[in-house]
């Protein structure tokens, strides 16, 4: 039973593997140690990860957002079902989450072209993207990883990956609502600089003319004309009851005389131009100056009309378009983790070790197999013979006769 154990490949293999253990060992060891330097010498890598998800994709994908926490939240699976958003929505979010602007935008912030030592801005992006993964769980949620140079910076860059998509996603155009928003903005800031033209119209209208409050100022310019009407009369009354009693030349006479004159010449003025210092303008110009007044005011009133309804507009589709874009909400922040993520050193070596001992026994196995052929009594002449063949044709094998053949 030995002698035939000793004759089969397995049995020569072992003996191979009993003859080469010390060498084995070495090896293994050798590599070991190799894989301890190489990782000592390698850049430490912190890595941090974010759960994310697209409000309103289902009550169920709330409902499992919700168990994610500790104890549960009341209310949850009704807050996050907020909007309408679907399948197309989630994957816009992992593209533009993975997408060039947001990653050139973190190589930026965190200087990572210059520690990449990159000749391009395409190669660099290739590495960069070996540090950050977006993956979409069957549930609809959004896993968003990064790894940094340490713990902190790790979880900044996730942070900032959220940050930035939620920025270019604000100003996608993704719905009618948004298109529709758009416009709206554009409306109002026409609709802004018209109610503003015709405010500087009005500004100029009441600087020119002195009204401020028409309709209470020429009010008020009838009711003085009344009291100045009713002095003149009561002044003429006077003058009328002394001039049968009092000379012309009597102080007395001269007195109400001019009374009635003052009186009379201010009605008169108040009557036609009105008077420059007082704020009641003149009550010819009153009917001019209100119908001017109604135009611009007509105008003013519609252009602000026109404004407010397309700022309650405006603010309709805003509320619309918050609740149909597709935004981020984040459901488990990043935060910085303990261990690195690499090199580990313990794997590492560990898995080179196992690797090398592995290759070291295939070794065996091979020179085992390729010896017993050799020395077999069947196929031994047959592999001999094959191998002068190519040795000659490679110049391997000098040949007696001729100097470049096969050694006898």
């Amino acid at each position: 039973m030995q002698n035939n154990m000793g004759n089969t490949f397995a049995g020569n293999w072992l003996g191979s593997i009993a003859c080469n253990l010390r060498k084995i060992m070495v090896l293994c060891f050798i590599v070991a140690v190799a894989s301890s330097i190489w990782a000592l010498t390698r850049d430490k890598r912190w890595s941090a990860s974010a759960i994310a998800m697209v409000p309103g994709e289902s009550a169920q994908m709330a409902g499992i957002a919700g168990s994610l926490f500790p104890g549960g939240l009341g209310g949850l699976e009704s807050a996050l079902s907020a909007g309408t958003p679907g399948g197309m929505d989630i994957n816009l979010v992992q593209q533009i989450l993975s997408s060039r602007i947001v990653i050139e935008r973190i190589m930026l912030k965190y200087d990572f072209f210059d520690y990449f030592k990159s000749p391009n801005m395409d190669l660099a992006l290739d590495r960069m993207r070996r540090w950050i993964t977006v993956e979409l769980t069957p549930e609809g949620l959004i896993v968003v990883s990064a790894e940094g140079r340490n713990r902190e910076e790790a979880a900044a860059m996730v942070n900032d990956i959220i940050a930035f998509a939620n920025d270019e996603l604000s100003v996608i155009i993704t719905s009618r609502a948004r298109r529709s928003r758009i416009l709206a903005e554009e409306s109002v800031e026409t609709a802004e600089e018209s109610l503003l033209v015709a405010q500087n119209r009005m500004e100029r209208f009441r600087e020119e003319t002195g009204l401020i409050f028409p309709e209470e100022q020429g009010y008020q310019t009838i009711e003085l004309l009344g009291v100045l009407e009713t002095e003149l009369l009561l002044a003429e009354a006077e003058l009328s009851g002394v001039s049968g009693t009092m000379s012309y030349s009597s102080s007395a006479y001269s007195e109400i005389a001019r009374k009635v004159a003052f009186i009379r010449n201010t009605l008169n003025t108040r009557m036609t131009s009105g008077d420059s210092l007082s704020l009641f303008p003149g009550l010819d110009s009153i009917p001019s100056m209100l119908k001017e007044y109604e135009n611009i005011s007509i105008n003013l009133e519609t252009r602000r009309i026109i404004y407010l309804m397309l700022r309650q507009e405006l603010e309709s589709l805003r509320l619309e378009e918050a609740k149909e874009s597709p935004t981020l909400e984040v459901l488990i922040p990043a935060v910085p983790m303990a261990l690195r993520s690499y090199p580990k050193r313990s794997m590492l070596v560990l898995t080179n070790t196992f690797f090398a001992l592995i290759l070291s026994l295939l070794w065996l196995a091979v020179v085992t197999y390729a010896k017993q052929l050799l020395e077999g009594e069947s196929t031994g002449n047959f592999w001999r013979g094959v191998l002068r063949t190519a040795g000659r044709q490679l110049f391997l094998i000098k040949d007696k006769k001729h100097g470049s053949g096969e050694i006898r």
